[in-house]
């Protein structure tokens, strides 16, 4: 169940008002990790319509995404709520000796800065759990989604360990982008929308898009070469640069990007660009803020934290620690909606407190 803050949150994201804290998410380069992660691979082989190998999604009701990465137990899936107790990845493995997993759909929105949303992975972080919406790096991070964050080109915010942009080996396929407009959009006019992450990220998100919110696909699923442009037949009007100064919302610790192109789109700053060389030379069409389609944002939010592919902690899993864990987030999921509705209702604390021990008590039954 989706807590306050994260409506609140999600809200900020695509469309709302952007604020917090410039600063969180961000942490020092940890150990153990990999400088480098797997060989430079062909990923271009996809261009021009949509090229999904995850799954098709309607809402996050599909089963999860195809197994790449390599990631010991990885498991990602459309369906799954998250959480678990974090792995690590052992030694042998690219990034050995970092954690994966453990983070909850709840906490799937990463802000509108570079570097959010890791909480706990954000070692050194002023405001790491707390707010996530600032710039901070990513190197020597761990992986809370079971995804590797979003590369840029050399030095961007510590990024340089996350490519080339054609990485095979980079879970959910390497990188891949999209555009699309509201209903009624003409798909052969530049995109008001865009979306930047793994091919299978790609994929999952613009169908369930298509479906949930019937928005129209102006460029399908194109994927990345290594010196961050598109294959040469991309019209660049159609499919925007990468530029990060145009993102809307970061999702899955900055592991997936919304970028919007509107008037009042960029309102990043300098934070957006540091280190960052824009390679394609052609600017984005830029719509007036008024066109914004507040209700269609709204959905694309919405849809898109419930259709991303993330690490399900629990799949595989039956030890009796991990079957605790469980029950006990949802013991605490529902005594928090108990608490609240018995708190507005004017229950006496006495009385909240003996039916959330109970609710407790019978899902540890069930479970």
């Amino acid at each position: 169940m989706a807590g306050i803050k994260h409506l609140l949150e999600k809200r900020r994201g695509a469309g709302g008002a952007r604020g917090g804290s410039s600063g969180g998410g961000g942490g020092g380069r940890g150990g153990g990790g990999s400088s480098s992660s797997g060989g430079s691979s062909s990923g271009g082989s996809r261009g021009g319509g949509s090229s999904s190998s995850g799954s098709s999604s309607k809402g996050g009701s599909s089963s999860g995404a195809s197994n790449r990465g390599g990631l010991p137990g990885y498991s990602p899936s459309t369906s799954t709520f998250g959480g678990g107790v974090p792995r690590t990845i052992p030694v042998g493995g690219a990034f050995a000796g970092r954690q994966f997993g453990g983070a909850t759909r709840s906490s799937i929105y990463s802000g509108y800065g570079y570097g959010g949303g890791y909480g706990t992975y954000a070692r050194g972080a002023a405001l790491g759990g707390i707010a996530g919406y600032g710039y901070g790096r990513v190197a020597g991070l761990g992986f809370p989604f079971g995804f590797w964050p979003l590369y840029y080109g050399p030095h961007y915010y510590g990024d340089d360990e996350y490519g080339p942009h054609s990485n095979s080996s980079r879970p959910g396929g390497p990188l891949a982008a999209a555009s699309f407009s509201p209903p009624g959009g003409n798909n052969s006019a530049p995109p008001q929308y865009m979306v930047y992450g793994d091919q299978d990220s790609v994929g999952n998100v613009t169908q369930a898009l298509a479906s949930q919110c019937q928005a129209v696909a102006v460029v399908g699923s194109t994927p990345v070469t290594d010196n961050g442009t598109y294959p040469s037949s991309t019209n660049t009007t159609l499919l925007p640069a990468l530029d990060p100064i145009n993102v809307e919302s970061y999702y899955r610790a900055s592991s997936f990007a919304l970028y919007s192109f509107f008037t009042d789109s960029a309102q990043q700053g300098q934070n957006a660009t540091t280190n960052y060389t824009e390679p394609i030379s052609t600017p984005p069409f830029k719509y007036d803020a008024s066109l914004r389609d507040r209700s269609f944002e709204s959905c694309v939010n919405d849809t898109i934290s419930a259709s991303l592919p993330i690490e399900d902690g629990y799949q595989g899993d039956s030890s009796a620690a991990t079957a605790l864990c469980r029950k006990g987030a949802r013991g605490q999921a529902w005594v928090a909606t108990l608490a609240a509705v018995l708190v507005l209702s004017g229950a006496r604390w006495q009385v909240s407190l003996v039916v959330a021990l109970a609710v407790v008590v019978a899902l540890n039954g069930q479970a």
